[in-house]
C-alpha cells in the first residue's frame, strides 16, 4: 500500500512538473510584445485620457460646478440677448426704409477681459455650450480684436462660422 502511495505521489509530482514546464513553454512560445503593439497601446491610452479630459471640461459647462462658469454663461446670454435686440431694431429700421444703419454689433462684456476665453481654449467649450443650449440660434459668438488689442464680443451667422480643431474634436468625440 505504501508503494501505491509513493507511486501515486510520484505520478502527481511528475504531473505538476510537466504542467509547469508546459506553461513555461507556452510563455516562451508566445512572441514578445512588439514595439508597434506597445506604441499602439500607448496611443490608445492617451486618446482615452484626452477624451475623458474633454468630456470632463465640457461637462463643467453643461453642469457648472463653479460660480465663475455660471457667470460666464450668464454674461454670454446677456450679450446674445442684447445682440438680438440690436439686430431686431436694425431689421425694423431697414423695413421702414431708414437710411440710418448700425455700423457695428461689437459688444463689451466681462468675457472680453478673460484671457482663458479670448486667448485660451475655454471659448470652444463656452461656444459649444451656447450652441447646445440654443439649438435654434442662427448666430455663433466670436471675439473680435480691434487695432488697439481690445477684445469685443460679436455674433456671426452660423453658416459663416468655422469651428476650431478643438471644437471639431469635442463635437466628434463628445457630442456625437
Amino acid at each position: 500500500m505504501a508503494e501505491r502511495r509513493n507511486l501515486a505521489q510520484s505520478v502527481a509530482a511528475f504531473s505538476k512538473k510537466f504542467s509547469r514546464l508546459n506553461d513555461e513553454d507556452k510563455e516562451l512560445a508566445q512572441s514578445p510584445v512588439s514595439k508597434e503593439k506597445l506604441l499602439q497601446e500607448e496611443i490608445n491610452r492617451r486618446e482615452y485620457e484626452r477624451e475623458e479630459e474633454l468630456r470632463r471640461r465640457f461637462s463643467d459647462f453643461m453642469e457648472p460646478r463653479t460660480q465663475d462658469i455660471e457667470e460666464d454663461e450668464e454674461n454670454l446670454m446677456q450679450a446674445y440677448n442684447l445682440f438680438c435686440k440690436l439686430k431686431e431694431t436694425c431689421d425694423t429700421a431697414a423695413k421702414e426704409n431708414s437710411t440710418a444703419r448700425l455700423h457695428s454689433f461689437e459688444i463689451t462684456s466681462p468675457l472680453c477681459k478673460r484671457d482663458d476665453y479670448t486667448l485660451g481654449e475655454n471659448l470652444a467649450f463656452l461656444r459649444l455650450w451656447f450652441l447646445q443650449k440654443n439649438p435654434d440660434a442662427t448666430v455663433v459668438p466670436v471675439f473680435v480684436r480691434d487695432e488697439n488689442g481690445q477684445f469685443f464680443l460679436n455674433f456671426i451667422e452660423k453658416e459663416l462660422w468655422k469651428p476650431s480643431s478643438l471644437e471639431k474634436e469635442i463635437s466628434t468625440r463628445i457630442l456625437a
